[in-house]
């Protein structure tokens, strides 16, 4: 965006000390191409440079600790008040978050968040539009079929992402109608389409409407469901990472958010086996990252679970281990879930084969009141029926639910869109899964595989 006497490049102050830090921030950016990064560490330099500058947004490393976090944010604060400002803080220096909002940060962020959240929370605050032919797909929202309607006018763009050439288009401008047998179309070639993240507004207005229009007996947006419980994942995240003493207070926080979103998606409700399997494939093909992942898995194991006909109690337990399965990946220092392993160093690689013991311990250390069934379950999910997996090398040991759950996860590997782009359908990827778990290519167990492929017969 360059308006009127806007400069063509917008000033973004990163506070550190550290350059890899930087070069960490300016990846994780490089969407917005007017950005001019410019690192600081001297406080005392900076006060006294204030008049020469016009900054347009501030990026504080919380690794700097407590204290200087603090200091940093109440200064910039009372130099630049209306200027947003967000810490990125790590596991390795674990910060109090109240203290720090209280002095003026709009945001805090885990810096291993990938991606899709740090632009999500920037264009919260700050006012930046892409150009349509150069917009991110992490800038875009997933919009959910059924919230569209062939009859009504739509008072936002719809994009469209060509995962095969990388691309995300420009599909129709307000103003236009979405033709049915388009529609049928774009679903037919396993697409999807956007909004963008800005027009997050105009798009609820327009999805409120058309539900109802269709005198459904629930009229509430699906997509808005989707932003509903996305919310809900970032301040359960943002509760394991703030380092607030509390009594019990961050685990009852983090388990009312896991009830509300296995509430808000239904999952405990009885679903026959065909419902349940359908239920599974409106949420394949979507872009691989750390929210997708866990809404997924939560899903596609309460659906695995109620094909096989668990109780209710097993259900929820798949539900919740699916929401918190990989929060101790936060350990892992620069880890995106789409990170080839092989890349990792030695002891980046230790802490990968130790996640979901960490999970756990994540969990216990917020006093998360979770049934038992849930870490038991977390930690064995990575697990291999011929003991290749981790942490522990079980095999024939392995408890049902964590099968269930590796199963999931597999799952969701073959169906996500990942920068290789070889995702498959939802009805694919268990027909595959079942041939090659048959012919121990992969070493998951055989006879859930088998009852859950019989869904697609």
């Amino acid at each position: 965006m360059n308006d009127g006497g806007q400069p063509k490049h917008k000033s973004v102050f990163v506070i550190s000390k550290d350059a890899f830090f930087l070069a960490r921030i300016t990846e994780l950016l490089v969407d917005f191409p007017d950005f001019k990064f410019e690192k600081t560490d001297d406080i005392l330099a900076f006060t006294e440079s204030v008049d020469a500058i016009h900054p347009y947004l501030f990026l504080i490393d919380g690794n700097l600790g407590q204290g200087p976090v603090q200091e940093w944010t109440q200064t910039l604060k009372m130099s630049f008040d209306k200027i947003p400002l967000i810490v990125f803080h790590s596991t390795a220096t674990p910060l109090n978050f109240e203290s720090i909002r209280k002095n003026g940060a709009d945001q805090l962020i885990h810096f291993n968040f990938d991606k899709e959240f740090i632009i999500e929370l920037l264009l919260e605050i700050v006012p930046y539009e892409f150009a349509d032919n150069q917009i991110p797909l992490a800038a875009l929202s997933s919009i959910n079929s059924e919230d569209l309607s062939a009859d009504l006018e739509i008072n936002f763009d719809v994009f469209v992402h060509l995962p095969f050439n990388k691309k995300t288009i420009l599909y129709r401008k307000k103003g236009a109608t979405l033709e049915t047998e388009k529609l049928k179309k774009i679903e037919a070639q396993d697409q999807r389409l956007y909004f963008k993240k800005t027009e997050k507004k105009k798009f609820l207005e327009y999805a409120r409407t058309a539900q109802t229009l269709s005198n459904k007996e629930n009229p509430i947006a699906e997509t808005e469901r989707s932003l509903k419980t996305k919310k809900l994942i970032f301040e359960i995240m943002s509760e394991f990472f703030n380092q607030e003493g509390t009594d019990f207070k961050g685990g009852r926080i983090i388990y009312d958010r896991c009830r509300e979103i296995v509430q808000e998606y239904d999952l405990l409700r009885p679903h026959t086996p065909v419902e349940a399997f359908a239920k599974v494939l409106r949420f394949t093909g979507q872009e691989r990252t750390f929210y997708n992942e866990a809404i997924n898995l939560s899903v596609f194991a309460a659906m695995f679970g109620h094909i096989l006909n668990l109780t209710p109690e097993q259900i929820e337990s798949l539900a919740l281990a699916g929401l918190l399965h990989n929060i101790g990946l936060s350990y892992v220092d620069n880890y995106e879930l789409q990170t080839d392993i092989s890349t990792l160093s030695q002891e980046q690689l230790t802490t990968y084969y130790s996640y979901p013991e960490k999970s756990v311990l994540m969990i216990k250390s917020k006093k998360v009141p979770l049934p038992p069934l849930v870490s038991d379950t977390i930690i064995e999910h990575r697990e291999n029926m011929d003991g290749s997996g981790f942490p522990n090398h079980l095999s024939s040991t392995i408890k049902l639910l964590p099968r269930i759950l590796r199963i999931a996860y597999e799952f969701q590997n073959m169906t996500a869109l990942t920068r290789a782009d070889n995702k498959r359908t939802g009805t694919s990827a268990l027909i595959e899964l079942k041939e090659k778990v048959m012919a121990s290519q992969i070493p998951l167990d055989l006879n859930t595989v088998l009852s859950l492929a019989k869904v697609v017969k």
